[in-house]
């Protein structure tokens, strides 16, 4: 079983702004407790809001830091924590597409796994529940690719 994560920038970058916005949203909770009375509805609002924040953040990096491992002829990608789960096998891959992602945290060039299963509409915003499975092209990643995949790979 061979197993890499997605994209390690998004990692990095959602870990930080979770334990920021937390760490904010922990500051602003401590205004709600032992400050005056016409600071606790702001406290609380931005408590409410510094917190919503870290756990949509904690959504987003369990999608885009999603694991990929290769086992058995068979892809899958779940997502870091829990859920976001797809599998292909490698027979029902049709082609490998090399694309830029640039409107998604943890943004570069990706690796798609483009299979027959997944709506043509829905391929390439890699968050999606039914999208593609894809990881960042960097030369390790190639070398796993090529270990189960010896087609082209379009650009």
């Amino acid at each position: 079983m061979k197993k890499i994560i997605s994209s390690r920038s998004a990692l990095v970058l959602c870990s930080f702004s979770i334990i920021l916005f937390w760490g904010l949203s922990l500051i602003s909770l401590g205004l709600v407790v032992f400050g005056e009375p016409q600071e606790i509805g702001v406290g609380l609002l931005l408590f409410c809001v510094l917190f919503g924040s870290g756990c949509f953040l904690l959504w987003f990096l369990n999608r885009a830091a999603c694991v990929v491992l290769i086992e058995d002829g068979m892809i899958k990608r779940k997502g870091l924590i829990y859920g976001f789960y797809k599998e292909c096998s490698v027979r029902a891959l049709q082609t490998v597409q090399i694309k830029y992602v640039h409107r998604e945290v943890g943004f570069g060039t990706f690796i798609y796994l483009v299979d027959d299963r997944t709506q043509p509409y829905k391929k390439f915003f890699r968050i999606r529940k039914d999208s593609y499975i894809c990881f960042r092209k960097n030369k390790k990643n190639i070398a796993l690719l090529r270990t189960f995949w010896s087609g082209t790979v379009e650009k």
